[in-house]
């Protein structure tokens, strides 16, 4: 194989591995996520309404995604600061956010006070009401939970106060705030000043027919009846138990005309079916309640017969939903599974081809180094066959030998030193080696000598120990010589040409010799 072939033989490897690197090249696949209603960010799951959508169950996960939020500059030290606040006051995980933050029962609470105590005092906080309200939202909340009747009272006033600065956008929360401020001073001991307050705020949202005001009269209606059940007034629960109800019916019957887009509004079928679920089955068992307190039990089992086939339908849901997602949650796994495996696969794949390309350098290179060897080495062997065979012919032109001396004269006036290389010279010039059957007994019949004398002749007078070894380096030269000079024979017409019986013995001799194949010293001439 010629240079330039050799050369063409790298390319095409380079070329081959270039092209499986290129196919088998993976390609990332960016998470879509979704934009934080609070502040606008990159299009990426680390945003405050992911953080926000799931931290009443995950509050450590919501606190990570916080974190890589603020590190990703999606929000800044404040946002990420009032949303810490509100995962540890709000969460319902209470155990769990008390354990991660290493301290004793409701340091959660303490947590987001402290928190929201320290935001009160910065300035972006300050010269915005939106995020002011969110902070005193957050301490009208954990003031609360907290038992602080005083500072739940103080709190929501001063919620009440930025919801009115803001606005008509505001107006609900500052309803919802009143009713707050209703309980809190029922909680206080001023029981006909805070049903009243909360009788104020439920009439302003009794008629208003959108999510946001629909909500804000559950939760006041719900403040009412436990004020009223403490006060064993349980016939005055049942007519605002019922009217949750009846307003519940109508947004499930017409939900497009409660759509206001309010983010306490549920956003699907499914969110809104539970919502409902939810507050109908509390406004039956206060029901339920104030039945069982009137002794009026027939009523008490019909409603309880009415929640336990809501509990049962709402059971069938909740299991073909749990399905449903479990459903979903298998197939996001083989997904992810068979996207792995594709990824994997590819690494693999690169890695293999990288070291396919990497052995083929290694062969080629490994090649060009022994082609540029053996080329040497048989440019030696033809120097050294070439070297021979002139010194052989001085020494034959130089010999007092002459191929009409008598036998007589050869047994008894010659050395064995000369008489080997008269024997040498016959053999070589006539070619008697070429002949596969050449040995001894030949030459004692061509020129009448014994084969003690030819055998002492070999063995005490030449360089050759044997004449087998002669004739096996006459035949290897010869090989050589036609090799050189006529490449169109093949190494079987060399073989017999040289006078070798067989190929076997042909190739052995000749790597013996020259330490490289016929095959190899051919190759290097092509």
């Amino acid at each position: 194989m010629s240079y330039d072939k050799g050369n063409k033989l790298l390319h095409i490897l380079l070329f081959l591995s270039v092209v499986m690197t290129a196919c088998t090249g993976g390609s990332g696949v960016a998470d879509d996520g979704e934009r934080s209603r609070v502040t606008p960010s990159a299009d990426t799951i680390h945003t405050i309404r992911v953080a926000m959508g799931i931290y009443g169950y995950q509050p450590a996960r919501a606190l990570q995604i916080i974190d890589s939020a603020l590190i990703v500059g999606n929000i800044d030290e404040v946002q990420a600061e009032q949303c810490r606040a509100r995962i540890y006051g709000m969460t319902l995980m209470h155990e769990q956010m008390d354990s991660l933050l290493g301290g004793p029962a409701n340091i959660r609470l303490d947590s987001a006070q402290a928190i929201a105590l320290r935001l009160l005092n910065n300035d972006h906080i300050k010269t915005n009401l939106m995020r002011l309200r969110d902070v005193y939202d957050i301490l009208a909340y954990t003031e609360r939970m907290q038992n602080d009747t005083l500072g739940w009272l103080q709190r929501s006033r001063q919620l009440v106060d930025v919801c009115h600065q803001i606005g008509h956008e505001a107006e609900t929360d500052a309803l919802r705030t009143e009713a707050e401020i209703g309980a809190a001073l029922h909680a206080m001991g001023h029981e006909e000043e805070g049903i009243a307050k909360m009788d104020s705020v439920l009439a302003l949202l009794s008629d208003k027919r959108k999510f946001s005001e629909l909500d804000a009269y559950i939760v006041a209606s719900r403040r009412k009846i436990v004020m009223l059940a403490s006060h064993d007034r349980y016939a005055e629960t049942l007519p605002i138990s019922r009217r949750i109800i009846e307003r519940l019916d109508d947004y499930e019957a017409h939900p497009e005309e409660y759509h206001d887009g309010s983010h306490r509004e549920p956003k699907t079928d499914q969110k809104r079916a539970d919502y409902i679920r939810f507050y109908r089955n509390q406004a039956q068992n206060y029901i339920t309640a104030a039945y069982a307190s009137l002794d009026e039990h027939d009523n008490m089992l019909t409603v309880f017969r009415q929640i336990e086939n809501g509990v049962r339908d709402a059971t069938a849901r909740e299991h073909i939903a749990r399905y449903n997602a479990l459903q979903q949650q298998m197939e996001a796994e083989r997904q992810r599974d068979a996207a792995r495996r594709a990824k994997e696969s590819r690494k693999v794949t690169g890695l293999v081809s990288l070291l396919i390309l990497l052995f083929a350098i290694y062969v080629f290179w490994q090649w060009r180094k022994t082609n540029k060897q053996n080329k040497i080495l048989a440019q030696q062997i033809i120097d050294a066959i070439e070297y021979k065979e002139k010194y052989r012919e001085l020494s034959t032109q130089n010999s007092q030998l002459q191929n009409n001396s008598t036998l007589s004269t050869l047994n008894s006036t010659l050395s064995d030193a000369e008489l080997s290389s008269y024997l040498c010279a016959l053999i070589e010039n006539e070619k008697l080696y070429i002949n596969p059957l050449f040995d001894r007994q030949t030459l004692i019949d061509r020129t009448g000598l014994s084969k003690e004398r030819i055998g002492a002749a070999f063995s005490h007078g030449s360089e050759h120990a044997r004449l087998t070894t002669l004739v096996r380096e006459l035949r290897l030269s010869h090989a050589v010589r036609l090799m050189n000079e006529h490449p169109e024979m093949s190494l079987e017409q060399v073989c017999t040409a040289s006078g070798f019986s067989n190929t076997v013995s042909f190739y052995r001799s000749f790597k013996t010799k020259f330490g490289m194949t016929p095959s190899e010293f051919r190759g290097t001439k092509n």
